[in-house]
């Protein structure tokens, strides 16, 4: 069995990988979430009273959270929301990344330059510091327009900080394309704009485009990461503590990048709150690396 048969064969057992993770996400969510009943009090052979979080057992194999729910659920239940938040936001940043690259290319060529040193800061300035000056507030969204336009809003802005250094990506991409011999002589011999975009650079760089996809979704994933670190979940936040007296708050929707962020400072006296998210979202860029090298395998057959 030759390389490209191998890689497919990985790709395909991947893709089985993340359905399976969608499917019992989904199972979690809407089936098995109501009859699963938190641990509030554990009450000790001492008489002690222990309250959540409770290390692994054999009801709770990778114990509980702060509110009492079994952890993992939590991880399998916030897959589908870290999965669909960065490719929703890679998805839009792709969408509107092409058409403009494009439109500058080909429309805006005199201002081209001046574009791309605009585009340069945003090369090197951390996304999550825009991210926090766009926002932060978000008591403030809340309040005024509901928790559905709070995850809008961050979508939108996650989308935004990230699109910069795609277009200038894309720009760079798309110019050696069209400095290619064969793009040159269909230049040459009259071939429109649109012939050169729809015959000779798409069908080239679609090839690409599942592998800038998948890029972008691991730049998200780690910018949700940063952005946990700070307090900032995506679906915003609920109280910790089974009667909500922490001082601390928990990711609303489960992400994966909130579950570690929430737990950073736990870390000494209930690391597997931070341990287990942090080896899921490991094993998810992993499984996105490899696809990355199994594609490119194909392609440069």
């Amino acid at each position: 069995m030759n390389k490209v048969n191998w890689s497919k064969i990985i790709l395909f057992i991947i893709f089985s990988v993340f359905l399976l993770f969608l499917s019992a996400s989904f199972i979690v969510e809407f089936g098995m979430k109501n009859s699963v009943e938190p641990e509030r009090l554990i009450y000790t052979s001492e008489g002690k009273v222990l309250r959540p979080p409770f290390p692994s057992s054999i009801e709770h194999p990778l114990g509980t959270d702060k509110n009492g729910n079994d952890f993992l659920f939590k991880l399998i239940n916030g897959f589908k929301y870290t999965f669909f938040i960065s490719a929703i936001v890679t998805l839009l940043r792709l969408m509107i990344g092409i058409v403009c690259s494009f439109a500058i290319l080909f429309y805006l060529k005199k201002i081209k330059p001046y574009i791309e040193t605009f585009l340069t800061p945003f090369l090197y300035v951390p996304a999550f510091i825009l991210f926090i000056l766009l926002a932060k507030e978000e008591e403030i969204i809340i309040n005024a327009h509901g928790e559905y336009f709070l995850i809008f809003y961050q979508i939108i802005i996650v989308s935004l900080i990230g699109f910069p250094p795609l277009l200038f990506l894309l720009i760079k991409e798309y110019e050696q394309l069209l400095n290619k011999d064969y793009v040159v002589a269909s230049r040459l011999l009259g071939a429109n704009k649109f012939h050169l975009v729809r015959k000779q650079i798409f069908p080239v760089f679609k090839r690409r485009l599942f592998i800038v996809f998948i890029q972008q979704t691991i730049a998200t994933i780690i910018l949700l990461i940063h952005l946990g670190v700070f307090q900032i979940f995506i679906g915003g936040k609920v109280k910790g503590g089974i009667i909500g007296e922490d001082n601390k708050y928990l990711s609303n929707s489960s992400e994966w990048g909130g579950m570690i962020g929430q737990s950073i400072l736990d870390m000494v006296h209930f690391p597997w709150l931070l341990i287990y998210p942090a080896l899921a979202v490991i094993g998810l860029i992993l499984l996105l690396n490899i696809m990355i090298m199994q594609l490119e395998k194909i392609y440069d057959r």
